[in-house]
């Protein structure tokens, strides 16, 4: 294993060097101490950043998949009961297809964790490696920077007395396995709620509505993976290294301040965080003197969540539904040439109800033929 993940091993120990060079820089104790410590945070946060693009395009995933929910369900519910080959295979090739169109991808939202799953395990034996590399044991003689002098460095230093490279299989190796139980025991209490206060936060504030049905599969998983993932910390907590948990609890509070800020500043249309910013805004205006602002467009996003989006009629379908009285619900009928405007409210920018969702459909039809397109260029290239 160290011979497939040892050139991620090589990179995350330069890392880890380099972010202890600089707190010693700052003024920290050189050699054993809280700054090798404080090294695999420095590690945390500096892989979070650079994956943070992969993080937006999680989001947008995400929330995609949310908005496609409901032609989704058309689809599993059009193949229900079919169980034969045939069936499953036009049901996954619907349902790809559908991705597609849309410019998202199920699998968008599982790449931060399948980058971070390599380094996770490099650093895990990294870490292992250090006592063996200290006591001149291990089958190289440096692992990047870190060779046999920087290697016992890492050994002799602790979090509240647990060496960094000990875990709860292997304290009675070390010369103070209680308090490697203690510092364990504690971290990983922590991670487990870090872990289930990050997820509740998600299920609670940055979910539509639409998306929060009983019978909705992701809104399943999603309660699956509150309670189930917890437990997984349970049982493998007791494998890594002081230091490995130190590196996953970093990455859980990084995680509750990333979203904290992705919902504070830019929640799911149709969540109830959206709605407390639109209050927040509104609020905002109000002790400016400004007036309201007009919200049509949050009400189309709403409408869209929930399936229910007010759709603009053309000339012919409009004459027929005239003619026939079946005006479908949430249809807007434009007027015929000669028809009063009186009774139409115009908002602040001069347009009707009507008017104004006609704009909207022809802006995004105009989107969408430019996103064909682009998809047709890229698929000759």
């Amino acid at each position: 294993m160290d011979t497939i993940l040892y050139p991620i091993m090589w990179v995350i120990s330069y890392i880890m060097y380099g972010v202890h060079a600089l707190l010693t820089m700052l003024g920290m104790q050189d050699g054993s101490g809280p700054a090798w410590v404080l090294s695999i945070v420095g590690l945390t946060i500096f892989i979070r950043i650079l994956i943070i693009p992969l993080f937006n395009r999680q989001t947008r995933a995400s929330r995609a998949g949310q908005e496609l929910q409901p032609e989704i369900q058309k689809i599993q519910k059009k193949y229900k009961g079919r169980t034969d080959q045939v069936s499953q295979q036009r049901q996954q090739e619907e349902l790809m297809a559908l991705y597609r169109d849309h410019g998202t991808s199920p699998f968008a939202a599982c790449m931060p964790m399948l980058i971070q799953m390599p380094i996770f395990f490099a650093l895990f034996r990294l870490l292992y490696a250090v006592l063996p590399l200290s006591n001149g044991t291990y089958g190289r003689d440096s692992i990047g920077p870190i060779d046999q002098d920087v290697a016992t460095e890492i050994a002799r230093s602790t979090v509240f007395g647990a060496p960094i490279s000990s875990s709860i299989s292997t304290r009675n190796e070390f010369s103070d396995p209680t308090a490697v139980l203690v510092v364990a025991v504690v971290l990983i209490a922590l991670m487990i709620v870090t872990l289930f206060f990050s997820q509740k936060q998600i299920m609670t504030k940055n979910l539509p509505d639409s998306a929060r049905d009983p019978d909705n599969p992701a809104f399943k998983m999603q309660k699956y993976m509150l309670y189930g993932m917890p437990l997984i910390y349970v049982f493998s907590g007791g494998v890594f290294q002081i230091g490995v948990l130190v590196y996953w609890l970093t990455g859980n509070i990084w995680n509750i301040g990333q979203q904290t800020w992705l919902i504070t500043t830019n929640p799911a249309p149709g969540s109830e965080a959206y709605r407390a910013r639109q209050e927040r805004l509104a609020q905002k205006r109000k002790r400016k003197g400004l007036p309201e602002e007009d919200d049509s467009e949050s009400r189309e996003a709403t409408q869209e969540q929930t399936g229910q989006r007010a759709q603009p009629l053309g000339k012919k379908r409009s004459k027929k539904a005239r003619q026939t009285g079946q005006i479908p619900e949430n249809a807007i009928v434009p007027k015929e040439d000669g028809e009063s405007d009186a009774g139409e409210v115009r908002g602040s920018d001069g347009l009707t109800d009507a008017e104004r969702a006609q704009k909207r459909y022809q802006r995004r039809m105009a989107e969408r033929q430019q996103s064909k397109k682009k998809r047709k260029k890229k698929k000759r290239r």
